[in-house]
């Protein structure tokens, strides 16, 4: 399993190499051909050594039950999302939500897929810097969970608008 920290290292292959690769591969699915792996938890993202590359991981998908092909204009708007969030474009972020029907909660939508403050982003913008604020841990999670319950309400209810292969975005985030 790709969390079997044990084993990676003692097969010798690179966490740094596993974590790249299981990132390539969901990426891949999402903005390259929209063919999505929705429920990849551990028992189902099984980790090996490569058979022709020693040392080098290879990753095996299991069970094949949930499976969603995103359309282009939702995979468009999608990256467009992602590039505003890295690149700290507040006005790139809220174009891309509004092509997702979310307008008004752009802030909320970009905080949620990143498991980060929207601050972040608002603050990068402004001192032009592309450097992510180092994650701060249990910190940083009980800030978020905070926002959860204060803005359970604007949760449910963006939940309600975004296109519904979102939904299935969120529980293929939440699961890697």
């Amino acid at each position: 399993r790709a969390t079997d920290i044990e084993n990676i290292d003692k097969a010798g292959i690179c966490r740094r190499d596993v974590a790249r690769l299981i990132s390539s591969v969901f990426n891949s699915q999402i903005f390259d051909n929209g063919f999505v792996h929705c429920d990849p938890h551990e028992a189902n993202v099984l980790l090996r050594e490569h058979p022709n590359k020693k040392g080098k991981p290879q990753i095996v998908l299991v069970d094949h039950g949930l499976y969603k092909t995103l359309d282009g204009d939702f995979q468009e708007a999608y990256a467009r999302l992602w590039k505003g969030i890295v690149m700290a474009d507040v006005g790139g972020i809220k174009s891309a939500c509004g092509q997702l029907g979310v307008h008004k909660m752009y802030p909320l939508l970009a905080a949620m897929l990143t498991s980060r403050p929207f601050d972040e982003v608002v603050e990068r913008s402004q001192t032009r810097s592309l450097d992510a604020a180092p994650v701060n841990g249990g910190g940083d999670k009980a800030v978020i969970r905070g926002y959860a319950q204060r803005y359970l309400k604007e949760i449910i209810t963006m939940l309600d608008i975004v296109p519904r292969q979102m939904l299935l975005i969120f529980k293929m985030n939440d699961c890697l």
